[in-house]
């Protein structure tokens, strides 16, 4: 059997440019055909170039033990401590051929099968062969100079370019391959992986080892051939959103790394071409990338940064707005972060820092002196000018007190449902408050077909509301109707006392996607100051159309050592150590609350992904019932206290209004806020002796009945 790269010793030196300076040795051996005595001249001419450049110069290696890395690559914060002995302990496993893929570890013995699935995930085999471990085995070789390493990442680099064949063509559900030659190679050649391997694990991986006598002239020249077919592969078969930013990066990696390849120039004109087509196309004007996904915005922005960093050390001509256009995506970062400087784990993403892409963020925009302020831990620049913020292409509002560790802040998602990595959660609160999370978001769990990960993208493990049971429907319709050209209908008011956001959910419930129920979310933010502690009135209005009873089911998944049930019918945290959260339910309809936590039967509920791979954890998840025909509102105080505090709140009362709900918070030193929503606007309410025509007002009473201050949202 035929083993790969597909490309022929002749077909490899026709796709150089065998004119380029320094190839005049290779140009004479391909006269005479003599290949190996081209792969020598050409293995040479790759040992003595000085351009192009690498982020760090291989020739280092035996005076430094960590490469000196320039410049900013995606994955420099790894290379940067000088620090220790060298801990090889992983890399012996890889030269054991024991290889890790999604947190798994495989003994593969004397042979390794790329195409394995050992626990049942596709994942696992397709991220295999990513090949992040052949940079460990560079990083110990650069440490020890032990040739054990480069043994192994030259057997296992020919091993796989050997029987991982390049497919040879897409028959629109599938890749093509050729039975004659090698492996069925579909699972190791998906874009994504081409992308990855060429920018972030092949290329520091040529020049960790380039110095190797075991990286023989063979071997380069057989990595060398598989990167031609995985730059032609790239530029045959672009995808879209994040995928195409990792296979443009890949791309151009190629294109700027080899530039003896005849085809390199056109490999990095098309991937910058792409790059900076998708600066518009794949992020809105508000700096939010289309997949609304708080882990895959990094991603996205982690490969435009990567291609056009090494296009600007090697002199690649990239657009001269190309960067600037990146600073938006920065800058929702600063703006989304929580207090503790975690992105919210919104869709198919994790709690990322932030501080590392701020670093970056104010190396490449030196004017903004708020990333400067969250680069330095908050020793230099300016704290941002605004606390709370809008996002209103991908609907995402943040209300917070302000910039210190202990501020108040709440998530609000108003926005569409996402180009991908979607999860079934419009309407979805995330609250912080004095130091720790207390309404979570489910994140991100592995993509298999478990219950858990049909848990984290449901309606169920978010903080919204279910209707008779199901759960929001959005899927099914072509991506791109999931981008918007304009922001979706919402409303959004902020001022010195106050932030209010309103927006609403109508696409359907349940597998039938049936549209007979409306929900309507408005989240008004007391700020914390003179009159009182800061807290959020949230109200949930549901619109049956059919006039028939439904029932519905409020959830607020809580990040705590527990919760109770209180006397009120409220859900208070129970963290000994920490800040807590009591949630006030109010609605016209018998309100049945419950917590829940870790259950699987009949339903699961009551879970978040934590503690490694592939597990959940149980959390206390606060449950609100009621039923109602009509419109059925129902609304919830939301009550922070800092550690070792009561909550002030005595009681919470329905105080009655036509056409919205109106409450009554009761504190502890006699104090009163009244407050009513209205479900419509434009007439005049009554409630609690006072009158309003606004669409939310909050009157603020002292122990005496005095009446110290008036909040009015306009609204829509």
């Amino acid at each position: 059997m035929a083993k790969g790269p597909r490309l022929t010793d002749e077909q490899f030196f026709e796709a150089m440019n065998l004119d380029y300076p320094g190839l005049e040795g290779v140009r004479a051996a391909v006269g005479r055909r003599d290949w190996a005595a081209a792969k020598r001249e050409f293995v040479a001419h790759l040992r003595r170039r000085e351009r192009p450049v690498w982020f760090f110069d291989w020739r280092e290696r035996g005076r430094r033990r960590r490469p000196a890395v320039q410049g900013r690559p995606m994955w420099r914060r790894r290379w940067e401590d000088e620090g220790g002995a060298p801990d090889t302990t992983e890399a012996d496993r890889i030269v054991a051929n024991e290889l890790t893929s999604c947190n798994v570890a495989q003994k593969f013995g004397e042979e390794i099968d790329w195409e394995l699935d050992p626990i049942n995930y596709k994942e696992w085999t397709w991220q295999l062969s990513r090949h992040p471990f052949w940079v460990t085995l560079g990083r110990a070789y650069w440490a020890t100079g032990d040739e054990q390493y480069a043994r192994a990442f030259v057997r296992q680099m020919t091993h796989w370019a050997e029987n991982v064949l390049v497919p040879v063509g897409w028959d629109g559900n599938a890749w093509k391959t050729d039975a004659k030659m090698g492996t069925d190679a579909t699972n190791c050649w998906r874009t994504i992986e081409c992308g990855i391997r060429m920018a972030q694990t092949w290329m520091p991986s040529f020049f960790l080892f380039l110095s190797s006598p075991s990286f023989s002239d063979e071997a380069v020249c057989a990595m060398v051939k598989s990167v031609v077919e995985h730059a032609r592969h790239l530029l045959r078969w672009p995808r879209t959103g994040n995928w195409l930013t990792m296979e443009a990066n890949g791309q151009l990696h190629v294109g700027a790394m080899f530039p003896e390849l005849r085809e390199a120039g056109e490999w990095a004109r098309v991937a910058v071409e792409r790059l900076y087509r998708e600066l518009d196309a794949q992020v809105y004007p508000d700096g939010a990338q289309v997949e609304l996904s708080s882990g895959y915005h990094q991603v996205s922005l982690r490969n435009f940064v990567g291609a056009f960093e090494v296009a600007r050390i090697n002199h690649i001509p990239i657009p001269a707005d190309a960067m600037e256009k990146l600073e938006k995506m920065y800058h929702y970062n600063l703006y989304l972060v929580m207090p503790d400087g975690t992105m919210p784990a919104l869709n198919d993403g994790g709690h990322t820092v932030i501080r590392s892409s701020m670093e970056e963020g104010a190396l490449f925009f030196p004017h903004r002196k708020d990333f400067r302020w969250a680069a330095s831990g908050e020793k230099e620049g300016e704290a941002p000018a605004v606390a709370s913020y809008a996002f209103p292409y991908a609907g995402h509002f943040v209300m917070r007190s302000g910039w210190d560790a202990d501020a108040l802040y709440l998530f609000f998602d108003g926005g569409p449902f996402g180009y991908g990595h979607q999860h079934e959660d419009k309407l979805n609160l995330v609250v912080h408050a004095y130091g720790r999370t207390h309404v979570e978001d489910a994140g991100n769990y592995p993509y298999d077909s478990s219950q858990w990960r049909r848990y984290v993208i449901s309606t169920r493990a978010h903080n919204t509301v279910m209707v008779d049971g199901v759960e929001q429907n959005q899927r099914g319709k072509p991506r791109e109707e999931y981008v918007v050209k304009t922001p979706l209908p919402h409303t959004w008011v902020t001022a010195a006392d106050h932030d209010y956001a309103a927006a609403a959910y109508d696409l359907g419930y349940g597998p039938e996607r049936d549209r007979t129920v409306t929900h309507d979310r408005r989240v008004f933010f007391v700020r914390p100051g003179p009159l009182g502690e800061g807290y959020w009135i949230v109200t949930d209005f549901l619109t049956a159309s059919d006039g028939k009873a439904h029932r519905y089911e409020a959830m607020f998944h809580l990040d705590a050592e527990g919760a109770e049930v209180t006397g009120m019918g409220a859900v208070a945290t129970q963290n000994r150590e920490a800040s807590n959260l009591t949630i006030y339910p109010v609605s016209s309809a018998r309100v049945v609350t419950r917590v829940v936590a870790g259950q699987e039967e009949p339903a699961v509920q009551g879970w978040i992904p934590r503690g490694g791979p592939y597990k959940c954890q149980p959390i206390p998840t606060a449950l609100f019932d009621v039923e109602g025909s009509g419109v059925t509102a129902l609304a919830y105080v939301l009550y922070p206290t800092p550690k070792g505090a009561s909550s002030p709140v005595q009681g919470v009362d329905l105080l009655p209004v036509q056409d919205g709900i109106g409450l009554r918070v009761r504190f502890a030193d006699g104090r009163t806020d009244l407050f009513v929503q209205a479900q419509g606007g434009g007439r005049e309410r009554k409630f609690g002796g006072f009158t309003t025509d606004a669409e939310a007002t909050l009157v603020r009473l002292d122990a005496q009945g005095r009446r110290r201050a008036v909040i009015a949202v306009k609204g829509r």
